[in-house]
């Protein structure tokens, strides 16, 4: 709802954009953007043009503030915004007639409290983007729903004319009971009448015509104010440019002239250093040779001599090696026939001693059995026992009918399931893989790879040509 007020009138923002209204809103609702209570994305960032419109109960428009009003990034107004609206309408200059007699008008050439008058502006009185005409326009479609009146307002006694300067519109359409229209003569007072109603409208005109031309003025001055303002920023920026590049073309010749000097006192130490050199080089040159000649002669004296002393140091380092090998190949020989003697009597001690008491056992009905994966609980008979000990890997794999490598290979995969293709030298893919629980079963190369690393069949390449 409008605030409707004692006399039955309306309160309505407009914003414009690009010289038409792009936006309409209440009173309250606009009062609901300066709390703060809610933003207009639209906006944000902004400066807008909007036109405060007092309205009467049959949608005619009795008075106008343009302002204008910052908006935030996030759409927020200016929370230092505060205008005087009402007051600014109450106390405007005359305007336009749109349709309920001259309106009360408040802008930057006409306002009643100067300070305010940076915060409003002139409207366009151009024909094509007339801002009065579009404010009349929208309110007659009146798209906020504001409340009408039924009730009838008379309308003023006009003369039929067309006047220029009229704000930019055209003059209204003379009325049914015009005193032109009538067949009979005009009496004094009707006369007196309708002068003085020219009279006022004449007056109208010229303080119109004379607002306008206030308007032009002020903006005329403004843009002669920025233009000399810009041209005297300009111009002070030019003066002090030129005083510094004054400044750094003395310091510049005072630093040219100070090189030309340093550089011909240069010139002349480089030639006296470029002789003293030629001396010194050629002296140099006549002792170098003579150190070359001296150590090429004593490097000649001495080579000999050190080549056959090398000589000799490496042959003794090689005899001593040769007798340290004879010499662990004399301690291996000597730790392989003792080892082969300590089985021997391991082997004779089982027999003499172990075997009776595993008879005994064997005899009370004890039996021995071992558990070996993939072979599970063996039983092991008591001439089997020697070997068993001897070798239980070898005894389990001869019980799963593999091989004793083979069944090593198994019992690593067994034990730990991982892909076992080499990625590099020191690493493994060690990927998980399923588990195969009988060691014959299990395929070295193939069984411990993952899907990825698994070795393709001769048939995963044959194209079949059937169809």
């Amino acid at each position: 709802m409008a605030m409707l007020d004692s006399s039955g009138s309306n309160e309505a923002v407009l914003f414009f954009e690009e010289g038409k209204v792009s936006k309409e809103m209440t009173w309250s609702e606009f009062e609901a953007i300066l709390d703060g209570v809610v933003g207009i994305n639209d906006f944000a960032g902004e400066k807008r043009l909007a036109a405060f419109v007092t309205v009467t109960g049959r949608l005619k428009v009795t008075g106008v503030a343009l302002f204008t009003i910052t908006f935030d990034k996030q759409g927020f107004a200016d929370k230092t915004w505060n205008l005087p609206l009402r007051h600014l309408v109450d106390t405007g200059g005359a305007g336009p007639d749109l349709g309920a007699g001259p309106i009360k008008l408040a802008c930057k050439s006409q306002c009643s409290v100067a300070w305010h008058a940076g915060m409003l502006w002139d409207p366009d009185l151009s024909p094509r983007t007339n801002s009065f005409v579009r404010i009349r326009d929208a309110i007659a479609d009146n798209k906020l729903h504001l409340p009408v009146h039924a009730e009838a307002e008379v309308a003023p006694v006009s003369v039929p004319q067309r006047v220029p300067g009229n704000w930019g519109m055209a003059a209204p359409p003379p009325t049914l009971n015009s005193p032109w229209d009538s067949d009979s003569g005009l009496t004094e007072a009707q006369l007196a009448a309708l002068e003085s109603q020219h009279r006022n409208k004449i007056a109208a005109l010229i303080k119109q015509q004379r607002l306008h031309i206030q308007t032009l003025t002020t903006e005329n001055q403004q843009n002669i104010s920025s233009t000399k303002l810009h041209y005297e920023k300009e111009l002070q920026l030019a003066k002090i440019e030129i005083a510094r590049l004054r400044s750094e073309h003395e310091s510049l010749h005072s630093q040219n002239i100070a090189l030309r000097e340093q550089n011909e006192a240069k010139r002349k130490q480089l030639e006296t250093l470029k002789k003293s050199l030629e001396q010194e080089t050629h002296k140099a040159q006549k002792n170098e040779q003579a150190e070359i000649d001296a150590l090429r002669a004593h490097y000649e004296q001495l080579m000999p001599q050190r080549i056959q002393e090398e000589t000799s140091k490496l042959k003794e380092d090689i005899e001593l090696r040769n007798m340290e090998l004879l010499h662990r190949h004399e301690v291996a020989k000597q730790l392989r026939e003792e080892l082969c003697q300590l089985r021997k009597e391991k082997i004779r001690l089982v027999n003499e001693g172990g075997d009776k008491f595993l008879e005994r056992l064997e005899g009370l009905g004890i039996s021995f059995i071992a558990f070996h994966p993939g072979a599970g609980h063996v039983s092991i008979q008591l001439g089997e026992m020697a070997s068993y000990m001897e070798n239980p890997i070898a005894y389990a794999a001869d019980k799963c009918l593999v091989s004793e490598d083979h069944y090593r290979h198994w019992l690593a995969h067994y034990q730990k399931p991982e892909c076992q293709a080499p990625l590099t030298n020191d690493t493994i893919c060690g990927c998980r893989i399923r588990r195969v629980d009988v060691p014959s079963q299990f395929l070295m190369g193939e069984s411990d790879r993952c899907d990825k690393h698994k070795p393709r069949s001769f048939g995963d390449n044959v194209v079949n040509l059937r169809g």
